[in-house]
């Protein structure tokens, strides 16, 4: 069986827009270019994106590019969660740690656009503008909550995908270094990343396999299979050898919640507009499928297959990782957009179609705009708050038991920037042996668990006498605490809690050192 790319060539009445390969790839690099720079307006503009565990991410960062402080330090190992803490840091030497974890971001659409692009590229044999419509899987909830490491790797995995296309022809060393390369920098940027890169690939050679064991070639199967299966081995050894995740058991949600996180790769703030979003997203591809019009890669088919079978069978929970159905739901909204090439009935309607697509497309960023220039003067106040604290100071914090939720504006995390703005100690901090490469040094790791946010929260929010009586003996050890919650609060008054900075969200309160405050 042969794999011919122009067998699954489109008409000219596709969006692929030159017959020479050249100008097509000019033309669609400069619309893929300024596409990017629409839908990174938002990231610039603004001081502080909007994304739930951003800064407890960037909090990280300042300590990697610094080498640790007083109460943190580096602690490198090869962790399958790197993207951002290798990158970021080596960054913030060149230029402020704001704008490299920005830059990390755009990175991160680059690489998720431009594997789209590539891999329809390799896989349909024509550069189109079609697969760029992966800009509007961009600002997705997986982003939102600041998964960032994923979606890193996610772009590496499709651009690696791309590349195992390639090179299908090339000599067998090249195709296994470069493959081996991408396998080992796609486990570094985070592990679930690494194992949509290897369903991937599992699903590109399955159709050609199958061909070759019909007809009976037996060696080329094995060889294929070698080839394919060797890229992994050094990701293989990593994982066995040094990677020990936190047992935290499997769970499942019900089953309704797979058609939701579905639509939570188009769900972000305006939730008519983004229902309306994803409804044309499906009537485009479901009346594309109806007139025979879809133009699937036979190539990708069993890729598509294998990812939403993962999708379907993965559960909510998954050792140490939280939303794993919920990563690949985008993986797999990408790999579907990769893997087609509309044959449109004309033109005038190709060029129509896309006008409709670039409307859109911009009243979304438009949204996402306002909201994220809404958070930004959210967080200017809160932030002043945060650089009114004592430097070094060690920060409790205190929200409800609702308080790890998404909100358009989260505040969940930004207690963690005292770390890079007041060199303070807060428990909040991201520091999990098997997920990142910082360690908080003793006696202060025994202080994480002492006063739990949602006792803090009981203690002072609810009147919850037996966990005042547990938390103000604890309190002797610490500096101050921030208050948090999605919904506005006002923590009642009183002597022993001295207010800093008062904003509906985001509250912040030293505590003085005298006796009686201790015995609560």
């Amino acid at each position: 069986m042969t794999f011919s790319k122009r067998s699954e060539a489109a008409p000219p009445t596709s969006f692929r827009i030159a017959t020479d390969d050249r100008p097509a790839a000019a033309r669609v690099f400069m619309a893929g270019l300024l596409a990017l720079l629409l839908a990174s307006m938002p990231v610039f503009s603004t001081s502080l994106p909007p994304l739930v565990d951003y800064p407890n991410h960037l909090a990280r960062f300042s300590l990697l590019a610094s080498g640790g402080n007083s109460f943190y330090a580096a602690q490198w190992t090869p962790l399958p969660n790197l993207a951002g803490d290798l990158l970021v840091p080596l960054l913030a030497q060149l230029m402020p740690l704001e704008r490299a974890g920005k830059l990390f971001l755009v990175a991160m659409f680059a690489l998720f656009v431009g594997g789209a692009v590539w891999l329809n590229r390799s896989a349909t044999g024509y550069w189109r503008l079609w697969p760029l419509l992966s800009v509007a899987l961009l600002y997705n909830r997986s982003f939102l909550w600041g998964f960032t490491n994923y979606l890193f790797g996610l772009g590496v995995a499709l651009c690696g995908a791309a590349l195992w296309l390639q090179l299908e022809k090339a000599r067998t060393w090249l195709r296994l270094l470069v493959s081996s390369v991408v396998a080992l920098i796609c486990y570094f940027s985070h592990i679930a990343a690494f194992g949509v890169y290897a369903l991937i690939i599992l699903g590109l050679e399955t159709a050609p396999a199958i061909g070759e064991l019909r007809a009976r070639a037996g060696m080329a199967f094995w060889r294929r299979t070698a080839v394919g299966a060797a890229q992994f081995l050094i990701p293989a050894v990593l994982l066995i050898a040094w990677w020990h995740s936190a047992p935290s058991g499997v769970s499942y949600g019900r089953m309704w919640r797979k058609v939701d996180t579905l639509f939570s790769v188009f769900d972000n703030y305006s939730r008519p507009f983004d229902i309306g979003c994803f409804a044309l997203f499906l009537m485009l591809f479901a009346g594309l499928a109806w007139h025979r019009r879809l133009n699937l890669s036979q190539r990708l088919i069993p890729a598509l297959a294998i990812l939403f079978a993962a999708y379907i069978l993965l559960p909510a929970q998954l050792m140490s990782g939280s939303g794993a159905d919920h990563r690949i739901a985008v993986g797999l909204f990408v790999l579907l957009i990769a893997a087609t090439g509309p044959r449109f009935p004309s033109r005038r309607f190709a060029r129509a179609l896309g006008i409709i697509i670039i409307a859109v497309l911009a009243a979304r960023f438009t949204i996402i705009e306002a909201t994220w220039l809404r958070a930004d003067r959210v967080y200017s106040a809160d932030l002043a708050g945060i650089d009114a604290l004592p430097r070094e100071s060690k920060v409790a914090v205190a929200f409800p038991p609702d308080g790890v939720n998404f909100n358009a504006i989260p505040v969940l995390h930004l207690p963690t920037l005292a770390i890079e703005r007041r060199d303070a100690f807060v428990p909040t901090l991201f520091a999990y042996p098997a997920q990142q490469p910082v360690t908080i040094k003793e006696p202060y790791d025994r202080l994480v668990d002492t006063v739990p946010p949602t006792l803090l929260w009981s203690a002072f929010m609810s009147s919850d006498a037996q966990a005042q009586q547990r938390a103000w003996p604890e309190l002797a050890d610490w500096d101050a605490v921030v208050f948090v919650d999605r919904r506005p609060f006002q923590v009642p008054a009183q002597p022993c809690l001295r207010p800093l900075a008062v904003q509906p969200n985001f509250q912040v309160f030293l505590l003085p050192k005298d006796r009686s405050c201790r015995a609560g």
